[in-house]
């Protein structure tokens, strides 16, 4: 209520509507004097956001605490003593991501990315480590019961048994010389180069063959490798025309296929567009993905609810909306769990006591595995049904909303990568 003086007169101001008591029946409005002081204003300012800030943790609180509860409220007409769902859902999206944005910048991450990529390749291995390589792919080729995996152990042993011949015969059979990745690559192309030239064409049929011969090709002649994968095809072409000139040269059944076709097209524009900065379409690219996320969340959200819908089809006193507010409330509490659990990861990476790494790992496990069973608590609470069938519903929930969620991860993935 305000602190300003109740007018004489009984027409609202706002509507004209005739006033009985202090508010109008029709628009809502205080009937008070309409002149204001500075410190009117002040106290109005901090007076809303008081009302805001205790409205607002109540509903943190019971929304956290009370798995389903708000939903009952709502549901019951009990809607004045919490936050409206959508304003919640807008508010604690809102705060949500601009933290994410602000911790995990797509540079960052990029930057990341290429140190592991570096460090990939300069990864260094003896002769022992070959040997020991060997060892864990002849197990694995024994236990592999899909031949297709069969076929990749045994051309993967094939690989490291020609490698470590080839060290042996010129750096002796107790070699303690390190090789990088990039090393071993050229020590794989000189060793099929030989075979080639003795005669062996079946090892030329290998990827890793042609793969070993590029890179080694390449690094021989500019000193890097200059080839472009993109979306798992290896783009040699410089330019559109020359990929289409290289297409109708060859016969209609060893063409690429219509999807290849289109994403070897793609790729070659793509590194024609950023050659002069790999780096800035990276970081482009992961922009783009961070900022899909929102979008995902915002249409998966009424599935979320169609799901439920279907899952409680004969408790008639649920309707669609019902389900719906359901939903927003689990996002929500979703929302505000993942935001604590960055906010302690943060402070993790700034502490350097190790009894605090500890405190705050475990209050991490705490709210990861909270966040676990939250659905089931809260459809427990919600519907009410017994135990065995709320957990059977929570798993067909959760499965179905990983794949949708994956799919359309997918689908603007793809959108991402072929906007940039």
């Amino acid at each position: 209520m305000s602190h300003l003086k109740e007018r004489k007169e009984k027409n609202c101001l706002n509507c004209q509507t005739e006033v009985i008591g202090r508010y109008c029946h029709k628009c809502g409005q205080e009937n008070l004097e309409p002149k204001e002081t500075v410190w009117h204003l002040v106290q109005h300012f901090f007076n809303d956001i008081t009302h805001f800030d205790g409205k607002f943790f109540d509903t943190v609180r019971y929304l956290i605490r009370k798995p389903g509860f708000l939903s009952i409220e709502y549901m019951r007409g009990r809607r004045m003593a919490y936050l409206n769902p959508i304003r919640m859902y807008v508010f604690t999206s809102a705060i949500f991501f601009i933290i994410l944005f602000t911790i995990s910048k797509p540079e960052d991450m990029a930057k990341t990315m290429r140190e592991d990529k570096t460090e990939q390749q300069q990864k260094t291995r003896n002769l022992a480590d070959l040997r020991a390589d060997t060892a864990r792919l002849r197990n694995r080729l024994a236990s592999a019961e899909d031949e297709d995996d069969k076929n990749d152990y045994r051309e993967r042993i094939e690989f490291r048994n020609i490698e470590i011949t080839s060290i042996k015969k010129a750096y002796g059979d107790s070699a303690k010389q390190l090789f990088s990745n990039r090393e071993l690559d050229s020590i794989l192309a000189a060793a099929y180069a030989d075979s080639l030239a003795g005669g062996s064409l079946d090892i030329a049929k290998s990827k890793k063959f042609r793969r070993a011969m590029r890179n080694f090709s390449n690094q021989a002649a500019t000193g890097e490798t200059t080839n472009f994968n993109f979306m798992g095809s290896d783009i040699d072409y410089k330019t559109v025309e020359q990929y289409d000139s290289a297409e109708h040269a060859l016969p209609d059944s060893l063409r690429d296929g219509w999807i290849k076709h289109f994403i070897t097209r793609r790729g070659i524009v793509i590194k024609e567009e950023w050659r002069d900065d790999k780096r800035l379409f990276v970081e482009h690219l992961l922009e783009n993905i961070f900022h899909s996320f929102p979008k995902i969340l915002w249409i998966s959200l009424p599935i979320f609810a169609l799901i439920l819908n279907i899952l409680y089809f004969r408790h008639k006193q649920y309707f669609y909306v019902n389900h719906g507010i359901f939903t927003i409330h689990v996002y929500c509490a979703t929302f505000i769990q993942l935001f604590l659990a960055m906010m302690l990861f943060t402070i993790r990476k700034a502490a350097t006591a190790q009894w605090l790494h500890i405190i705050l790992d475990l209050a991490n496990f705490a709210i990861f595995l909270w966040m676990l069973i939250y659905l089931y608590k809260a459809m427990r609470g919600f519907y009410g049904q017994r135990r065995a069938k709320t957990f059977v519903k929570y798993f067909i929930t959760m499965g179905l909303m990983f794949f949708i969620n994956l799919i359309l991860l997918c689908l603007f993935l793809l959108i991402s990568v072929f906007s940039v």
